[in-house]
């Protein structure tokens, strides 16, 4: 306790004030209701007021950490799953065969799992916390606390900052859309959101935070927000079972792409000198392996698979002169916008390469 504050209770007593006016002379001068309930019981006891073990400890700590560290890792993936999500539903024809692909989900799925995994581990620990904060005063006016929340603060409005000077350069860039207002948006709710919530907080006394009904809004919120990108990001997609699919389909071209690699290196050698002109005819220096078994004795740098993956089943090999075919089954469809020569529909699909072409193809 303060000298100056133990003296202004002192002569408070003195001029027969009361608890509850010195406490609300103290709380309009910005006094913390902490500093004044202990200097107040300290005036009155002879003895200090016992503070919870945990209060300021490295488990208290541990558990604001985690629980702020839980809150980052959410807002950041939401933030990205909004924008792809945003970017889907109005593309940008000017960035459409540059940056993005509709096809291209891999970023979505790593978010819905950050969100899944992160979102109620945030939930939980926030619950645990508040039990505390609502048990113990001390443990609401805690250092640890108010530390690391205002920390969390100055990296959300960091946050809301740099990304909205982001979004105003696009803008400047000629973005002028739904799409760059939407973005707009969703960065100030995602941000502002919790922000709102831990600066309210912050400031609530414990009755106050007790009563309040701020954190029940604020959890609903979280939760809505959260369960419709993570609906939404396994619409756009797809199930486990599309994913496995899409392996075992990306499987299948790697195979073809060894096999066709080393059909080139048995016919050219390890130099891969230009096909030989005789009577101007341009000539193999070796013929094309006669099956597959031939590909697979005679592969000189990768082991190839000859079998489907999923089904064990051969992938066909059809020599014809200069030229051949490989082909596999597919259970997906693939449309990239990239090595476009490797889509594919559902089903069998034949790719047809030339061997007098030194890339195969």
């Amino acid at each position: 306790m303060t000298s100056s504050l133990s003296t202004f209770i002192a002569h408070s007593r003195s001029n027969n004030m009361d608890h509850q006016t010195i406490r609300l002379l103290l709380l309009s001068a910005g006094w913390k209701e902490k500093d004044i309930s202990t200097a107040l019981a300290s005036e009155s006891l002879a003895m200090p007021v016992p503070v919870p073990p945990d209060t300021g400890s490295a488990r208290e700590a541990f558990f604001h950490l985690l629980t702020f560290a839980g809150l980052y890792a959410t807002v950041i993936s939401l933030i990205i799953l909004t924008f792809e999500y945003i970017s889907r539903l109005f593309p940008d024809p000017a960035l459409q065969n540059i940056y993005f692909d509709n096809n291209d989900v891999s970023s979505i799925r790593w978010c819905v799992a950050v969100v899944i995994i992160a979102f109620p581990l945030f939930f939980f620990l926030s619950r645990t916390l508040h039990r505390s904060y609502s048990a113990h005063a001390e443990v609401l006016q805690s250092g640890v606390r108010r530390w690391l929340t205002y920390l969390t603060l100055f990296v959300t409005a960091c946050t809301i900052t740099g990304d909205l000077i982001t979004l105003l350069f696009y803008f400047l860039d000629g973005e002028l859309s739904v799409r760059f207002l939407l973005k707009v948006a969703a960065i100030l709710i995602l941000c502002g959101v919790p922000f709102i919530y831990y600066f309210s907080a912050l400031r609530m006394d414990h009755e106050a935070y007790i009563k309040s009904k701020l954190h029940r809004s604020f959890a609903w919120i979280a939760a809505v927000i959260a369960v419709a990108a993570v609906a939404y990001g396994i619409f756009v997609a797809g199930t486990p079972m599309t994913g496995r699919l899409e392996r075992l389909d990306e499987q299948r071209l790697s195979d073809l792409k060894n096999i066709q690699n080393e059909v080139l290196n048995i016919v050219y050698g390890s130099d891969k000198s230009s096909p030989v002109p005789i009577g101007g005819i341009k000539v193999l220096p070796k013929p094309l392996p006669t099956d597959m078994d031939a590909i697979a004795a005679g592969a000189q740098y990768t082991k190839i698979s000859t079998s489907d993956p999923a089904t064990g089943s051969p992938y066909l090999y059809k020599p014809h002169g200069t030229t051949y075919e490989l082909c596999a089954t597919f259970d997906l469809p693939r449309d990239l916008q990239y090595d476009i020569f490797w889509n594919h529909p559902v089903g069998e699909k034949c790719f047809q390469f030339d061997a007098l072409d030194r890339q195969g193809k």
